[in-house]
């Protein structure tokens, strides 16, 4: 029997071709220690939990816990970015929305790892599935920006909005 015919009878997943090697590096680029972005830069980590990758229970990273102040912080940062994100063109704001997608693209392998460490979802899920679509979201996004004085004259951007990210689909909810 012929190696094809041998997975569609076992139905197991093949060799991955990504190693954990360039996340770990990554993480310990940043010391594994995280605050938050807030504002265009990183806060100092506070009180924080650790963030285990659920296939080995490894520490992969301590997280900040966010405080009131914190999510005030990143709401009036928000407040007062979208004054300036509001008033781009739709063509602008599809540049950035495209660029976003390139580079998520670009570092689509390690973006793969860390969703896959991070959420213990096998490697061929992240890489086929959560990555391209966080990707495709943004290219979506910025088409869209790109035509919507066209289609939707009379609307104008709402303004700040917040969501809770389930541990399941963290990149693609932010997309």
């Amino acid at each position: 029997m012929n190696k094809i015919a041998q997975i569609f009878d076992s139905l197991d997943y093949g060799p991955a071709p990504e190693a954990p090697d360039q996340a770990i590096a990554w993480l310990d680029s940043k010391g594994r220690k995280f605050g938050h972005f807030i504002d265009g830069k990183w806060t100092k980590p506070g009180k924080t939990f650790t963030a285990d990758n659920p296939d080995t229970g490894a520490s992969l990273a301590e997280i900040t816990h966010g405080t009131a102040a914190e999510v005030d912080a990143a709401v009036k940062a928000a407040r007062g970015a979208f004054k300036s994100w509001s008033a781009l063109s739709g063509y602008e704001r599809g540049r950035v929305l495209y660029a976003i997608a390139r580079m998520i693209q670009k570092h689509s392998r390690l973006f793969a790892v860390l969703e896959c460490m991070d959420n213990g979802k096998p490697i061929r899920e992240t890489r086929d599935a959560d990555i391209p679509l966080a990707a495709r979201h943004f290219y979506h996004h910025a088409g869209w920006a790109t035509h919507l004085a066209r289609e939707f004259p009379d609307h104008v951007p709402y303004g700040v909005c917040g969501q809770i990210i389930p541990w399941n689909f963290p990149l693609l909810m932010l997309a």
